[in-house]
């Protein structure tokens, strides 16, 4: 005796069902009904209840229609469920619990596929029709930019985000591809890492001819001290496309750029533990916070406590704990001289010591000098981080930082002209020359060279001429001569992926004109336009000019999505309290950022492609006896 639905459909089970598929001479009731509610003969149902349409010819709908309303019903409750473990960030073994949770409220969801494995199995789904998705989107779109972001796990793995950047339409999109642990991060093993996971998620070969005239631009993490191994980068990735443009801007490493040129001074490593020690001295301390406080009422100021210098934000964290040490500094001295006249020698003796370095010159004009430069870096990198830079944004924002820097190298900056000659702060005396013309001149000549290092692979005059794909930079008024010489650099430089993307040269330079006077003449308030409501209107009239924007819009600019990545990986991992195979992360990572959310979820996509998918296809965007050894170990019954 044997299962016809599971030979017929190639469903073998696992463990003592096996003999169903190849025959059994065990008659037993209850071996029967075993088989018949294991998940191996469920997959085979569902797969025969679909079995009559034509397989390139299959949809979800005919699915739907086929599929019996019970059955279809409780496995959309069950992908259901899956997707909002997976997007919520929580551990797939909630499955099980979430199962028993449903059943207990009454949620129809049947007695089979109510396992680990199958969790895995049905996010696996779920993850495919995103990168299904993506794939055509990328099919669509004439241009596009890929992002490389390193991070180095709990275990000191070392690993890739890959992201691609790209604009349809006025519309720009970034959405994650996948991870990829690396042994070393060098050149090679990132451009490998790049490539395998293209190509193993959206089948999708960066070197090939139909792609590689598709490639724009490239933008890296820029890690402080691997300015070699960038470079290098850039060269591997001219190789596949000479014209593609390479960027070095993600603000979590620019801060990291900071933090390493501010760590190199001693001034500043004094001020660093200065205001570790504060902070801990009242935090640790009820008495001394009360203190604190009452010394706040008694000059009629705020109460503004200290704030501890350190975490993932660095920079903002940093700005946080200046601002309201100065803020707070008359309380803090009053405070500190009180508990120095105190009987406790051991408060007295660490109030004594902060208050030393509190009275010091150097120390607070240096701590004014801090402000000010940190205020302006906090602005590029709030600039960067925002989802709706462009690179001409970025870019613009860089330059006004670099010469306000250079300015500040010839005078002080706003809050250090109010201690530039002063020898007491708040009433009290300062001690000290507090000359720190040196040190300032130091801190500005490195950070001025780290920042310089952004787009150091990539033509100026190119990233300058995507000024015409930001509205916020456009003249307030028509100037007939804007971007006229910037739309001439990008064709030249981008000639060839223009060609091959059926732009006609010769009626760029016209559209371009046409274009500007039109929005200039119908639109009042020109910086809140957006490129995709200007596609709306005029693409039918101006393809080739609009064409050019998307290629300037796909340019990489902003980290906002990269820095989303790290949140989500991290939370996955604390969640799990385990080490998840690249190709699960990969799953969960393109369901949390690229799928929809809960409400506009529909799994009827996942479904049907789970249900149509078998062990033995050759459709899987992953190597074929990788997903064949996967799925069969998902269907097996637990």
């Amino acid at each position: 005796m044997f299962c016809g639905l599971c030979r017929k459909h190639g469903i073998k089970s696992r463990g003592n069902q096996v003999s169903f598929f190849y025959g059994t001479d065990n008659f037993r009731t209850e071996f029967l009904n075993a088989h018949h509610l294991s998940e191996a003969h469920a997959k085979a149902s569902l797969m025969e209840a679909t079995s009559g349409s034509p397989g390139n010819q299959a949809t979800a709908e005919l699915m739907v229609r086929t599929m019996s309303k019970v059955t279809l019903g409780r496995v959309e409750n069950l992908f259901r469920s899956c997707h909002a473990i997976a997007k919520t960030g929580r551990p797939l073994k909630d499955f099980i619990w979430m199962c028993k949770l449903d059943d207990m409220k009454g949620v129809d969801i049947g007695p089979i596929f109510r396992t680990n494995k199958s969790a895995r199995t049905f996010t696996y789904f779920i993850a495919e029709v995103e990168r299904r998705n993506l794939r055509e989107k990328l099919e669509q779109s004439k241009f596009f930019s890929v992002l490389s972001d390193g991070i180095t796990d709990s275990s000191t793995e070392e690993a890739e985000l890959i992201y691609v950047q790209f604009a349809h339409a006025g519309k720009v999109h970034c959405q994650i591809v996948g991870v990829q642990s690396v042994e070393k991060k060098d050149p090679l093993e990132i451009r490998s890492a790049i490539e395998k996971t293209l190509e193993r998620n959206l089948q999708l070969k960066l070197s090939s001819q139909d792609w590689a005239k598709k490639l724009v631009g490239f933008g890296s993490e820029g890690a402080p001290g691997s300015e070699g191994e960038t470079n290098g980068m850039a060269m591997l990735l001219r190789e596949i496309q000479p014209c593609a443009l390479t960027v070095y801007c993600y603000a979590h490493h620019l801060e990291l750029s900071y933090k390493a040129v501010f760590q190199s001074i001693p001034l500043y490593n004094d001020i660093r533990g200065l205001l570790h020690s504060i902070y801990h001295f009242y935090h640790s301390s009820p008495v001394h916070k009360s203190s604190l406080i009452t010394a706040f009422k008694g000059l009629h100021l705020r109460p503004v406590l200290p704030s501890q210098v350190g975490g993932r934000r660095w920079l903002r964290g940093l700005q946080t704990a200046l601002q309201n040490f100065l803020k707070g500094y008359p309380a803090i001295v009053q405070q500190l001289h009180s508990a120095v006249e105190g009987r406790n020698d051991t408060s007295h003796q660490k109030a004594n010591e902060l208050l030393e370095f509190l009275l010091q010159a150097d120390i607070v004009k240096f701590v004014h000098f801090l402000v000010d430069v940190i205020n302006i870096l906090s602005i590029l990198s709030r600039v960067n981080q925002n989802r709706n830079s462009s690179i001409a944004d970025v870019f613009a924002t860089l330059e006004s930082t670099l010469e306000m820097l250079r300015i500040y190298k010839t005078r002080p900056g706003p809050k250090e002209r109010q201690v530039d000659s002063a020898t007491h702060f708040h009433g009290n005396c300062l001690r000290g020359k507090g000359n720190i013309s040196d040190v300032r001149s130091t801190v500005l000549t490195h950070l001025i060279k780290s920042l310089q290092s952004c787009f150091r692979d990539a033509s100026q005059d190119v990233v300058k001429a995507t000024v015409i794909g930001s509205f916020k930079l456009w003249p307030v008024k028509i100037n007939p001569e804007f971007g006229e010489k910037e739309v001439s650099i990008l064709i030249a430089h981008y000639e060839p992926l223009l060609e091959a993307a059926n732009v006609e040269i010769d009626e760029v330079d016209p559209e371009w004109s046409m274009l500007k006077l039109e929005i200039y003449t119908r639109f009042q308030n020109i910086r809140k336009l957006t490129w995709d409501f200007v596609n709306s209107v005029y693409l039918h009239k101006y393809p080739n000019i609009l064409t050019l924007v998307d290629l300037v819009l796909t340019l990489p600019a902003s980290s906002a999505e990269a820095e989303r990545g790290f949140r989500q990986m991290k939370r996955a991992k604390s969640q799990m309290h385990a080490t998840i195979k690249g190709e699960t992360m990969t799953d969960l990572l393109i369901i949390q950022l690229n799928s929809p959310d809960i409400n506009n979820f529909d799994p009827r996509k996942a479904i049907h492609l789970w249900n149509t998918r078998t062990p033995s296809s050759t459709g899987d965007t992953r190597s074929n006896s990788t997903c064949s050894s996967n799925l069969e170990s998902h269907y097996e019954s637990d």
